[in-house]
């Protein structure tokens, strides 16, 4: 069956028999995955050492003297004395040795003698500024960009100052997604420690209301496959929405083996299906994308008729919590519930959104032709930030953030011959994120038929031209600078 080829990519995890299913669970985990740089082996990551290095948990708070441990990971296999300094850095997931085994920083790496470092984001992975309370309300007030890119400016610092072999050296910076914007920040703030970055895939522009996000994902579909896919996804949302307003969702529900506490009528509830059932399609855009045309195959392959093909779609998506659980809690709390784990990077990331960057892909807009339903609007995500970390935790202080952020790094309409000069911007044509990028210039590239940082890996026959051209000007740009 064709849909094997897609689903079970995504759903690799069983669910514990018998009890009560979270089926957004799994999706999100994934949309907040390490990217990749290619595959790698055991021997391929021989020369990556794991270390540790003191920071001060407040770095803008003289009078605070705790510090916490961040890790990091160094390869030092190819550094030649004075040789560049050569930093990935980590987002909102936990590092492991890819970027300093394969890809192309390591091979810039290798070509220029660097030096290579990974870094972790404060809060994610084992680097946890006070330890397992790390995610308590109270202790999430030293988790923000600022203290993050404070972290890296004393990395670089000390690095340089502890090893005599790379005093001189110039450091380049590499991130993509959430960390892509780092780079391209760091250079702002510490101009002064940063020869040159590059940003992949990296948002610029804070905003709440990212409704964006799920417009360019339908595009994005639309470009894969065909028009034909995009109307059925179209209007499968169309038929759950009249569903569910003229009281008829109870039966699909059922078939879902959905649990009985869920109320229809409860906008909150109803918001949190449509987000979940969003998140999926989000996930195969920015992440999956050479799913998409096996996603439409299925899709189209199911029933002549939109309404039973979608039914039965959704049939096959949440197959494992159909057979395997008491019951899926699609209900407003299961999504609340992920945003409230206490040992969860998820809960940080969502925290960093409440507080400085919004970045909500909402689908409530005015525009009817949505093709994910008007079903999620912004007041559901600023609802969740209320629920998932208490009442101070208000849209005037994210709105606050929010500007502060731009402010701050100037959003992505800005002359690069006037700021951000050291760094070059690529994106995927098919990646949400690149609406909130910079896609424009002579540092800029929209790369043809791929998403969310596919070009961080290396060099390859099987990428496009455009893609290994694309990656040449990175690196002639890069070298430049060391």
């Amino acid at each position: 069956m064709k849909w094997l080829s897609f689903v079970l990519p995504i759903l690799l995890w069983l669910p514990n028999l018998w009890a009560v299913y979270n089926p957004y669970r799994r999706n999100l985990e994934l949309l907040f995955q390490e990217p990749s740089a290619g595959s790698y082996t055991k021997n391929d990551a021989v020369s990556v050492e794991e270390l540790w290095l003191e920071q001060k948990v407040d770095n803008f708070d003289a009078l605070n003297n705790q510090t916490w441990k961040m890790r990091y990971l160094r390869n030092g296999k190819y550094h030649r004395n004075q040789g560049p300094i050569f930093i990935f850095v980590g987002g909102e997931w936990s590092i492991s040795p890819g970027f300093l085994s394969t890809g192309l920083t390591h091979d810039m790496a290798v070509e220029n003698s660097g030096m290579l470092f990974y870094t972790e984001h404060r809060y994610y992975g084992q680097s946890l500024p006070h330890g397992k309370e790390s995610f308590r309300v109270d202790k999430l007030q030293h988790l923000s960009i600022y203290q993050s890119l404070a972290d890296l400016a004393h990395f670089i610092r000390f690095q340089k100052s502890e090893n005599p072999r790379m005093k001189q050296s110039e450091v380049i910076l590499v991130g993509g997604s959430y960390s892509g914007s780092m780079v391209a920040w760091m250079t702002q703030l510490y101009p002064d420690l940063i020869a040159a970055s590059w940003a992949s895939s990296a948002p610029l522009l804070a905003k709440a209301d990212f409704h964006e996000y799920m417009e360019v994902a339908s595009n994005s579909i639309r470009l894969s496959y065909g028009q034909n896919c995009t109307t059925r996804i179209q209007k499968g949302f169309q038929h759950l929405t009249k569903l569910f307003e003229e009281n008829q969702i109870p039966e699909l529900l059922q078939k879902l083996n959905g649990c009985e506490d869920y109320e229809p009528n409860d906008p909150l509830d109803r918001a949190a299906f449509f987000n979940g059932l969003g998140n999926y399609f989000a996930l195969i855009v920015q992440s999956y994308s050479s799913y998409i045309p096996q996603l439409c195959d299925t899709l189209m392959s199911l029933n002549s008729n939109d309404e039973v093909a979608f039914e039965g779609f959704l049939e096959l998506l949440f197959a494992e919590g159909r057979r395997s659980t008491d019951c899926q809690d699609f209900g407003y709390g299961a999504m609340l519930q992920l945003f409230s784990d206490p040992i969860s990077g998820i809960r940080a990331w969502f925290y960093q959104t409440c507080n400085e960057f919004g970045w909500y892909s909402t689908t409530a807009t005015s525009d009817s032709s949505s093709t994910f339903g008007n079903q999620v609007p912004l007041s559901y995500y600023e609802r969740l930030c209320l629920d998932a970390f208490g009442p101070e935790q208000t849209r005037e202080k994210l709105a606050q953030g929010i500007e502060q952020a731009n402010n701050h790094f100037g959003g992505y309409h800005f002359n690069q011959s006037e700021r951000y000069g050291e760094v070059f911007f690529t994106h995927g044509q098919l990646d949400p994120w690149r609406s909130l990028g910079k896609q424009k210039g002579n540092q800029a590239i929209v790369l043809r038929g791929y998403s969310h940082c596919e070009d961080l890996g290396g060099i390859q026959v099987r990428d496009s031209v455009q893609m290994n051209l694309a990656k040449l000007r990175v690196m002639s740009f890069l070298r430049r600078h060391i």
